[in-house]
């Protein structure tokens, strides 16, 4: 008897430090890894100024178009009112799919104008990211109920709603401001609610929803070649094409060995191998999609990746490697990724997941090897990406769904089109610009930029286009105030 009570001690014991070990987070895969990276927010810019940033909560409807759903939730907002006169105009930073952070509204251009109007300046925090979750679990049907751009949209007319009930505030402007798919965001916010804002500035908004978006590797590819070299483009073409080669040939083993991938890579799997050359191209992508000209990023960046070896394929792994930590192993096996999207169902904020799902979707937007005229090899098809969706979040996501409901995107929004009252702004090299506006929507185009290449102050690295672009949209903000 004594001895079972000592092991029912040890068991009571024991227990709590076991379920805390399940609950445990698992390893990134370089996959998920890459993807973060890619949407982890917009470029943050250096500041020596004080900070008069704080943090409100807003409370929100979890349902913004069901009135018999009562359930509410607190949406986190960081604002500044350090230089606010009453009558003063409001100027929000349309948060995505990112963490909120002081910085955003820091030493950007935005801020600069805020303060040249007095004007209050605040970003929001978009719904199931950050610390701006309405509902727990992030189960598929929490999600499907409750996260799209709609509800997302309704969510910031709310927060002018709430700040408009204060005196000081009433008869405020509003000028609202976004960066990739916040961008997207804040076009339709000024086309669903005209009345609400006086005005948008869209910088490198996609607009059109689209499945298989082979075009933005083509992109990725012609930066490299323009700001980095024939000789880089070429560097990473025929490293792709040798690995390629010995998967195709029956050699998986000896690739798996040389790119140092993990024991649990299956080399006579697709969907293995279809992570790991999507993963290569996102790691390039990550560097392009923020590099400056200015500063010569990509340049450097070849040199760094020949630096490795004066062998393609050598060199090729050991910057991938180096791209992602020096990791014990790459791990890119497809069920891993797709078991660690399981697990944050119920143990993750949703930084990852919950923009896993929009893209599932709302909008696709799947960077895939679909183009020809790219460095990545022809190794990641969109069914990579349609794939997760489905063994992810249930067979109303197969490929075929997924389809239909990007056309419904496009249908409802208008895809490519102008929109009264915004200011559209792209990079001449930003891959994402092959699904935003163009001339033809009278979009500035800044040469050579990349992605939401113009968020910062104004200084004096900026090229020519960029600085009148800045200039201009200042010149736009005043006319939509007076």
């Amino acid at each position: 008897m004594k001895f079972s009570l000592v092991i029912l001690q040890l068991v009571l014991v024991l227990a709590p430090f076991a379920f805390s070990v399940s609950l445990r987070e698992p390893e990134i895969p370089a996959f998920i890894k890459t993807l973060k990276e890619m949407h982890q927010g917009p470029p943050r810019h250096p500041t020596t100024r004080k900070s008069h940033v704080k943090t409100r909560w807003i409370t929100q409807k979890l349902d913004n178009f069901d009135e018999a759903n009562t359930a509410t939730w607190q949406n986190r907002i960081l604002i500044n009112e350090h230089n606010f006169v009453e009558g003063s105009p409001i100027f929000i930073y349309l948060g995505g799919e990112w963490v909120i952070q002081p910085g955003d509204i820091g030493s950007v251009h935005l801020a600069d104008i805020a303060k040249e109007h007095n004007g209050t300046i605040l970003t929001t925090e978009h719904r199931f990211f950050g610390e701006s979750i309405p509902i727990k679990p992030l189960s598929t049907e929490n999600l499907s109920k409750y996260q799209n751009v709609k509800q997302a949209l309704a969510d910031v007319v709310n927060v002018i709603k709430v700040l408009k009930e204060e005196d000081k505030y009433k008869d405020s402007k509003v000028v609202v401001q976004g960066c990739s798919y916040s961008a997207t965001m804040a076009t339709w916010l000024k086309k669903l609610y005209p009345d609400v804002i006086v005005g948008s500035w869209a910088s490198s908004a996609p607009l059109e929803a689209k499945v298989n978006f082979r075009e933005f590797m083509k992109v990725v590819g012609e930066a490299y070649r323009e700001l980095g070299g024939d000789y880089c483009y070429d560097i990473i073409n025929n490293a792709t094409s040798y690995y390629e080669n010995l998967f195709y040939n029956g050699q998986g083993a000896q690739a798996k060995k040389e790119l140092n991938l993990c024991s649990n890579f299956d080399e006579d799997d697709e969907q293995d191998q279809w992570q790991y050359f999507s993963t290569v191209a996102n790691v390039f992508a990550n560097i392009a999609q923020y590099q400056k000209p200015e500063n010569y990023d990509l340049a450097q960046y070849c040199s760094v990746l020949r630096s490795f070896s004066d062998n393609d394929y050598v060199a090729l792994s050991k910057f991938v490697q180096w791209r992602l930590g020096y990791p014990a192993c790459v791990n890119t096996r497809y069920q891993d990724s797709v078991d660690y999207y399981l697990w944050s169902k119920d143990n993750y904020d949703g930084d990852g997941l919950a923009w896993t799902f929009q893209t599932c979707s709302e909008f696709g937007w799947f960077q895939s090897s679909g183009s020809r005229n790219q460095p990545f090899g022809s190794n990641f098809p969109v069914t990579l990406y349609t794939d997760i969706c489905e063994d992810v979040f249930g067979s109303n996501y197969s490929e075929a769904n997924i389809r239909k409901l990007i056309r419904e995107t496009n249908y409802e929004f208008g895809g490519i089109e102008n929109v009264e009252g915004v200011y559209f702004t792209q990079g001449g090299l930003d891959p994402w610009a092959r699904v935003g506006a163009g001339l033809a929507q009278a979009a500035t185009i800044y040469p050579q930029a990349s992605h939401c290449s113009d968020l910062g102050s104004i200084g004096a690295s900026d090229s020519a286009a960029l600085r009148a672009s800045k200039e201009r949209i200042a010149e736009l903000i005043r006319e939509w105030l007076a």
